[in-house]
């Protein structure tokens, strides 16, 4: 019987998962389309020298390519001042934004979701599904 034990909790900051979708109406092959949106995907991230608190990459979606970002501090930097950068940038490379979205809930959603008034039911696992 054990009568010793150890707890270890640890937390990470809010991370908000932005995404924004890149294409090119001259409509080049995939591998010149991608090598581009690298490009933009590194300037923008702070590891590339750009905005501080952003993670990027460029990943194949669909009819063009995503520029997938971490927000590790949207204070820092917001999903506003991410898209005016991405767009900046894809215009020096001759590409155009198409749309732009949040694939997660913001920290104040989540919150919201748990916080119920007393004598009401608190959401199932399924009713916070996404897809």
């Amino acid at each position: 019987r054990p009568q010793h034990g150890v707890v270890v909790v640890g937390a990470v900051p809010w991370v908000v998962n932005y995404n924004i979708l890149v294409v090119d109406e001259a409509r080049p092959d995939e591998a010149e389309l991608l090598a581009r949106v690298r490009r933009v995907a590194r300037r923008v991230s702070t590891r590339g020298g750009g905005l501080a608190a952003v993670e990027a990459m460029a990943l194949p979606h669909g009819r063009g390519v995503e520029v997938a970002c971490n927000l590790l501090d949207v204070a820092t930097t917001s999903p506003e001042k991410v898209n005016a950068s991405v767009a900046a940038l894809c215009e020096e490379e001759g590409l155009r934004l198409d749309s732009a979205y949040v694939t997660n809930k913001t920290a104040e959603e989540t919150l919201a979701m748990w916080h119920q008034p007393e004598g009401t039911a608190r959401l199932s696992e399924d009713s916070m599904s996404t897809a």
